[in-house]
Parts: C-alpha cells; structure tokens; sequence
C-alpha cells in the first residue's frame, strides 16, 4: 500500500513539474512575442570642412639640368598663383621632385628625362579652395603642364563628433514616433523600451562636390501592452 501511495505522490509531482513547464515555456513565448522592432532614421546635408588639392604636374626634356630649373619655374608660378587667390604658406605642402629615365625604360619616348612634382593645398576655406579650381586653366595658360588637377580635388567633412549627440537623439525619437505609431495601428499600448543599438555614421558625397551627407540609423526594441 506505501508503495502505491509513493507511487501516486511520485506520479502527481512530476505531472505538477511538467505543468509549471509547460506554463513557464508558454509565458516565455507569450512575453517574448510583444515587442516591436523600429528603426529611426537621421539624416543631415552639411558643408565640408576641409578642401584638399593636389596638385601634379611635369617636365620633359634631354637635359636634366634645364629638367630641373623648369620644375622649379613652374612651382613657383604655381605657387604665386595659390598666393594670388588668397591662399598662404601654411596652406601650401611641398612634395619632392620626382626625375625619372625615360630612356632606361621608355624606349619609344622622345625625351630623355622627366620630373613629376607634387604640391598639396589644405585649407578650412572649402569655397576659396573650389573657386580656385576652378581658374587652373589659367595656369596651363603661364605653362604648368598638370598632370592631375580634377582626381587631386576631396572634400572632407570632419566635425562629425559636434554632431553626434543630436542626430543620435533625433535617430532615437524618430523610432519612438514609428514604434507608437504601431502600436496605435495594433490597438494596443506601447510598453518600455527594451533594446536600442546606434548604427555606424556614413558620411557620402552629394551632387555639390563641397557638400556631404550625414546619416546614422538607431535600432529600437519596444514592448507592447
């Protein structure tokens, strides 16, 4: 008769486990069911901060001194004209020349030597740096040969973290309008927030070479009541 009782006792229980189980399994499924997952969006178009120029240019000849004293020449004429158009020393890198054989490698070439020079142009002043660009031909005109004028040209935006704190807020309050918008759709209460994660900021070019656009998106988690 103890054995039957034991046996009743032992039935009974492990009944009672599996129903706390199967409930427990069922509230899980049921709670992690009432959420909603929302992204927020900001998105800005900004000015760039910093013009960058490089400018390239070259010499041909059989002589390497007269290579040379014209490398010279023209750097300073390139030079003279950054200073015309209201740049300064501190704008103005120098790069090394450059004096290369033509012979040694270029066979069919009709020149001897060739010296490639490089100067750069960084300044904050992005409008002065484009409206200076746009003038190069006339430095074809005093006999600079460029090589690259155009491809040297970027345009960068870098106060990225003076922006942060705000489009990160208007990402987050974006999603909250999208989530509550959901909820009111569902007919039911928008609950405590439960997970956010910040995606990484992109910053692309525009159509407006000295603009550039600023996007970051927020990821959301909401419950719902």
């Amino acid at each position: 008769m103890q054995k039957v009782k034991a046996s009743m006792v032992l039935g009974l229980g492990f009944i009672v486990s599996s129903l706390i189980v199967s409930y427990t399994f069922f509230a899980t499924r049921l709670a992690t069911g009432k959420y909603v997952q929302v992204k927020g969006l900001s998105e800005r178009e900004l000015d760039a901060t910093v013009g960058i120029w490089t400018v390239q240019f070259e010499v041909l000849g059989n002589d390497i001194n007269e290579v040379s004293v014209e490398i010279k020449n023209q750097t300073e004429i390139l030079v003279s004209f950054l200073y015309e158009n209201g740049f300064t020393a501190q704008n103005i890198v120098y790069g090394i020349p450059e004096l290369e054989h033509l012979g040694r490698y270029r066979s069919e070439s009709a020149f001897k030597y060739g010296s490639k020079m490089t100067v750069t142009v960084d300044t904050p002043n992005v409008l002065l740096l484009y409206e200076t660009v746009q003038k190069s031909k006339d430095l074809i005109k005093k006999g600079v040969q460029l090589t690259r004028c155009w491809h040297g040209l970027k345009f960068l935006f870098t106060k990225l973290n003076d922006i942060k704190p705000s489009m990160i807020q208007e990402a987050t309050l974006n999603a909250k309008k999208v989530a509550d918008q959901i909820a009111s759709d569902a007919n039911v209460r928008l609950g405590a927030l439960h997970n956010a994660t910040q995606g990484g900021f992109t910053i692309t070019d525009t159509h407006i070479p000295t603009k550039k656009q600023v996007r970051v998106v927020m990821h959301m988690t909401y419950g719902l009541q």
